[in-house]
Order: structure tokens, then sequence, then C-alpha cells
């Protein structure tokens, strides 16, 4: 036993450092979880003093050489100054300049090396604007390695790994250098430093543009479209350009604000979409624009909404952009299907209906839950499905002999023109199906998106 008053941690301790040798902090840290209101340098510090303190007595007592081994086992692989002073007084022999079997591959503590990596990290991110920050770490694998032995050599129970001790003092070094607060939730900056290859790297999380669109001209894809010929590579069917469209409406509202964030590239989620050849009008369509890497995050939205109309040519108007988050990105997401939206059309039949067949048809189709198969237009892109939405409205009024102009409430992810035409079948019921004649919608255009949610804020 080398000591009565706690002889389970001493004796640890004192079997650990008769093997490796440990600085005060990681030694220290394997007994982290026990009194927790102590750094890991001032336990391992006790923990030394008390076997040096231990030590000397015995060398005072009958059992010199015992006292005498575990001073100059505190003095070589215990680094520990007070006992080195002691075995010069005792003229012991012991080996000196060792470094920590945990923390130091070759001569350098990991420790003592975050200074110098935080300097580096501050150059790095000059021209970064951030407000939040986390860092972390990869340890080297063998100091991983040799600490996974350590903890099953000696059945270490409250130990705290190197990653987690290196982070923690990496984390305070780094927010206090910067000025910025540690966010472990949803850091704008991450700061990695890899020890094997002496490495910082930077993780910029992406920043997130919430606002709604309006697209006042038809033939506009929302998103990018590519040539089915030539997969977009370009050939005669495409004059080359490798585009059956030449722009989108996420290209027009993203490609500004990436622009402006100094950002690497952008993913443009929308509440839905509507047909190339549909308007979206009303108070317009909810979206998100996530640009990766952004060098910037403080925006001039204003001057941006003014920006998108003057590069779309009045195509697309934007309005409402505020910064926003993931989550609300995943909301939007996930409740397209379930918003409620409002469309008008115009519909060509190919007989003269009578009042009575057009009233039916509105009664009939309101407040219904229909089946629809996924559309033969889309079927090529979309899997075979039947869902079932919810009708909360039609309103139908005759235009002209072989005209009607209608108006529809329904769930969100409603196909309207197959609501409108039936699609042979793949939607049921229909207008189609009620009146006895083919439909088809010649225009149509969204009026308005009702979101489940009333707040964007992140």
């Amino acid at each position: 036993m080398v000591g009565r008053e706690n002889p389970e941690i001493l004796d640890t301790a004192a079997s650990l450092l008769e093997e490796y040798p440990l600085c005060d902090r990681c030694l220290g840290r394997q007994f982290a979880w026990l009194s927790t209101g102590t750094s890991n340098d001032q336990r391992g510090h006790s923990i030394k003093l008390i076997l040096s303190m231990k030590a000397d007595e015995i060398i005072k007592s009958d059992a010199k050489d015992e006292g005498r081994k575990l001073l100059a086992t505190l003095a070589g692989n215990g680094m520990f100054s007070p006992a080195q002073i002691l075995a010069e007084k005792e003229a012991l022999d012991y080996e000196k300049g060792k470094a920590c079997h945990l923390c130091a591959v070759d001569v350098d503590r990991a420790f003592d090396k975050i200074p110098e990596i935080v300097q580096r990290t501050v150059k790095d991110t000059e021209d970064i604007e951030f407000h939040t920050v986390l860092a972390g770490s990869i340890p080297h694998p063998i100091l991983a390695e040799r600490e996974d032995e350590l903890k099953g050599q000696h059945n270490l129970i409250y130990g705290e790994t190197l990653r987690s001790d290196f982070n923690r003092e990496f984390g305070k070094q780094v927010s206090a250098a910067f000025d910025k607060p540690v966010d472990f939730d949803k850091p704008e900056l991450v700061v990695v430093y890899d020890m094997q290859n002496d490495l910082v790297r930077l993780q910029i999380n992406p920043l997130f543009i919430y606002g709604r669109y309006r697209k006042k001209v038809v033939g506009v894809p929302q998103s990018r479209w590519d040539c089915a010929d030539c997969n977009g590579k370009g050939c005669d069917a495409c004059h080359n350009t490798g585009r059956r469209y030449p722009d989108s409406i996420s290209e027009y509202v993203s490609l500004p604000i990436q622009e402006a964030a100094k950002g690497t590239r952008f993913k443009f989620h929308a509440a839905g979409r509507e047909d190339v050849d549909a308007l979206m009008l009303g108070s317009g369509r909810p979206f998100v624009v996530e640009i990766s890497r952004p060098r910037v995050r403080t925006l001039n939205l204003p001057k941006l909404e003014k920006k998108i109309r003057k590069k779309s040519r009045k195509k697309v108007e934007v309005e409402g952009l505020r910064p926003t988050n993931r989550q609300h990105l995943q909301r939007l997401k996930s409740e397209s299907s379930e918003n409620i939206k409002e469309y008008s059309a115009i519909i060509k039949t190919d007989r003269e209906l009578t009042d009575n067949e057009v009233r039916r048809a509105e009664r009939e189709l309101t407040n219904i839950d229909l089946d629809q198969r996924t559309p033969t237009r889309v079927a090529h892109r979309r899997s075979d499905l039947t869902r079932k939405k919810h009708i909360y409205e039609v309103r139908l009024k005759k235009k002209g002999s072989h005209e009607l102009e209608g108006y529809f409430k329904v769930q969100g992810g409603t196909y309207i023109k197959e609501l409108i035409s039936g699609d042979e079948g793949r939607t049921v019921p229909s207008i189609a199906g009620k009146v006895g004649s083919a439909c088809v919608c010649t225009e149509l255009i969204v009026t308005a998106i009702h979101s489940l949610e009333t707040n964007h804020n992140p």
C-alpha cells in the first residue's frame, strides 16, 4: 500500500507512473470524474505531491529503498519538480527529459501547441465572417491507441479522453482569441485540429436565407432543367447549351445570394413546385436558399431583392428575405405536402356544358378526398404511387361555349391539371369525369400558399 487515506487512487497512480511518463494533466485526467471541481492539472499535481510526500516519509522511516524507488519514479516518469529536488538531495539517479506517454508523440505535448494552433486559426479565418464557433480535434492514432491500452490494463473507469480534454482547452483559447461564444448546437464555424498531420481544418457551416418568390412569366422551371438528349453536355437539340430551358427560378434567386455571401455553391429548397407553364403569383411560394461555405453572413437583403428582380428581367420577384436555420428548412420541406394552396385555371372542354353540369361538378368535388396516381407526364421522374389528397373547394364558371374558369383550394401536392383532366383514370374523381367531357387545363396560376407555420424566425 502506498497510502492509507485513499490507497486505490494512489496505488493506481503510482503503478501508472512506474510504467509510463505522464504529465500532471494526463495523470489527473485518469481520475477526471472524481473531485470534478478541479482541473486535470490540479488533480494530477495533487496526486504527485501526495506521492512525493509519502516517498519522503518512507525514506525517513525504515523502508528507505521503497521510498527512494517511488521518489525516482516521480522525478523521472512523473516529471515532478518537487520530487526532482528531493531526488538530488538523496543523490538518486533518474532519467530526465521524458515526453508524456499520453499527449506527446515526439517531444512536444499536444497541449503546449494550442497557442500556436490558435494563432494559425486566427490567420486562416481573417476573411471569414462568423458569430459563433466550436473547436475540436482528431487525436493522433498512436495516442488514442496508448490511451485505450492504459485504460484496459489498469481498469480506469473515472478517466477522461485526451480528445475531450484537448477540445475543452482548445475551445476556450479559440473562443478567447476570436472573442466569439462557443456554440455546441449550431456553430457557424467549426475548427478541427488534426494532430497527426498538424493541420487546422475549417468547417464553415451553411447560411440559410428564407423568402417567397413570385414567377411572373411561364416557361421558367423552378430548377435547372438539362437537355434530356445529351444530359447537359450540349448537342444539336439544345443548340449546344446543354439545357432544355436557359434559366430557372433557383438560379435567379440563389446566385445573387451566393455571390453576396461569397459561398461555394447553393441549394434551393421550395415549399412544393409549380409547372414550367404555370405562374406563381399572390404572396409567393416559400423557399430557403442554402449557401455552402459562406465567407460573409451579414447581407443587405433588401438590396438583394432588387438585384434578383433586375437580373431576372422582372420574371421573378422575391420578398421577405431573412436569415433562418436548418430546422426551418426541414419544416418547410416536411409541411409542403400539407399546406393549403389556391389555384386559378382556364379549362377547355370538348363540348358546351350546361349550368347544371357545372354546378354539380362544383358540389361533388368540394370537401372531398381524391386518389391521385402519379401523373403520366411526370412518371419518368416520380415514383408510381397513389396519393390521397384533400380538395377543400372547387368553383367553376362558364367563360365561353367551350371554356371554364376554375378556382381550386387544395392540399399541397395535388396535381391540378390531372384533377381537371382525370389523366385517363389515374385521378379519381375529376372534373372531366363529373361532366362527361374531355377537359384540358390551358392556363394555370398559383394564387396563394397558406403555410402551416406562422413563425419564420430561427
